[in-house]
């Protein structure tokens, strides 16, 4: 009841001024894996305003849960939500230039959305929404190379975050794509598992590769260059070797063939 009479106190104050205004960033902000990031909010300093019994409050539009909280001259994180904890803090000696950002440290999936700055004082009280996006720069691919005459499978595997946009192309003919199969699986992490497959003929494989992946949110792309040459004297050995196998298996056969006739015609002799 206490803390409720002295919000109550607070907004019937506020009232009385119309000179207050909070204000945030228009464009979306984008939060970087693991990353901190500051969400920005000020509010109007008129004179000497006391920061006695201001209020601050930081909350998600969708849920409403609680961000961050601060009054009685002190942050109040008894009701805040149990993702945020441990992972936020204001800047208190900034509070009389107007300045109650908030920031947000180790960013994860789940963080994306709408929220709320609400501040009021004796001159005032006021709130703004800023939109939040998550993203996650994609790390360098691993390749993963194999051999399956009379083809090759190249696979590439990475993760990030949104989806990204893959371009596969040979160096010595860029206007023309290749179109591997790309797959993208959500872990626990909200992150994506990106996995890159294409195969191709060893007898096409004369090509400097270049894959690119492409995170548009971040201005990314990720690129990884690879060669795999094999000689045609290889693929023609790898051919004769196919064709002696298959002779060899002939000859064996009917060599078996042969032998039970005579085993037949034998027995036939002597009844």
């Amino acid at each position: 009841m206490k803390c409720l009479l002295y919000v109550l106190i607070v907004w019937g104050q506020a009232l009385l001024s119309d000179a207050f205004d909070v204000a945030v960033p228009k464009a979306t902000l984008i939060g970087i894996h693991s990353q901190s990031i500051v969400l920005g909010c000020s509010f109007t300093v008129n004179g000497s305003s006391s920061l006695e019994h201001m209020i601050i409050t930081w909350h998600r539009t969708e849920s409403n849960e609680v961000v961050h909280s601060y009054y009685y001259g002190k942050d109040q994180l008894s009701q805040q939500s149990e993702q945020y904890s441990g992972r936020t803090s204001l800047f208190p000696e900034e509070f009389k230039h107007g300045n109650v950002s908030l920031k947000l440290e180790r960013v994860r999936a789940a963080d994306a959305g709408q929220y709320m700055c609400f501040v009021s004082s004796q001159k005032g009280r006021s709130k703004g929404t800023i939109s939040l996006r998550f993203a996650a720069y994609y790390k360098d691919p691993q390749l993963l190379v194999k051999l399956q005459p009379p083809s090759v499978t190249f696979i590439l595997k990475s993760q990030g975050y949104p989806g990204a946009s893959v371009l596969w192309y040979c160096v010595e003919d860029k206007n023309v794509l290749l179109k591997p199969n790309i797959s993208l699986i959500e872990g626990e992490d909200g992150l994506y598992s990106l996995q890159i497959i294409l195969q191709v003929d060893n007898t096409k494989t004369y090509c400097n590769h270049v894959v690119e992946i492409q995170n548009c949110l971040v201005n990314q792309t990720v690129t990884r260059k690879f060669s795999l040459l094999l000689p045609q004297e290889s693929v023609q050995e790898q051919n004769k070797c196919k064709n002696y196998l298959i002779g060899l298996t002939c000859c064996i056969l009917l060599l078996i063939a042969i032998i039970v006739l005579l085993s037949v015609i034998y027995k036939q002799q002597h009844h």
